[in-house]
């Protein structure tokens, strides 16, 4: 007979990757330093290993941030193109990129936290995130700078 278990919620699924995850601090200092690609890669990588319960929901503000900046991109040029913007209020207008990468990667840092704190609290370990950051920061970035991407996909993972 199969034995009903209680299970909160809220309560994160831990998986085989529980030993690489690491507190959200670290994927979203990646997302401020090294770009949208790397931070949101980080990002989803922790959601699976801690066994995040608000999985979808983060999944979900990753897709938002990727397409975010691809329609953001095509408003300005398509205001730029049409006279609604003028070339010296473009820089401003860009702003609504690092505006938008920021907002959706402290959501994404608030939900994966409340796993993290229940891990935690339950004598869980996590491992730390500065190794990964600094690889993030010197080597990946590095390689990301040198490769040709085409306009509206650069402008999402940068």
């Amino acid at each position: 007979m199969h034995a009903a278990r209680y299970r909160i919620p809220d309560e994160p699924r831990p998986t085989g990757l529980i030993r690489y995850a690491v507190d959200p601090l670290w994927p979203l200092l990646a997302l401020m330093l090294s770009g949208n690609a790397l931070g949101l890669a980080w990002f989803a990588f922790n959601s699976r290993a801690l066994g995040s319960a608000s999985a979808a929901r983060e999944w979900a503000y990753i897709a938002a941030s990727l397409i975010g900046c691809v329609l953001l991109a095509l408003a300005i040029g398509w205001a730029r193109q049409n006279g609604f913007l003028e070339n010296s209020a473009i820089q401003y207008a860009a702003l609504a990129f690092p505006a938008l990468k920021l907002s959706l990667g402290y959501a994404l840092y608030v939900s994966q936290s409340r796993s993290t704190e229940l891990i935690l609290h339950f004598g869980g370990e996590l491992r730390n995130g500065a190794v990964g950051l600094l690889v993030c920061f010197v080597l990946a970035r590095s390689v990301l700078d040198t490769l040709e991407l085409p306009g509206l996909l650069s402008v999402a993972l940068r």
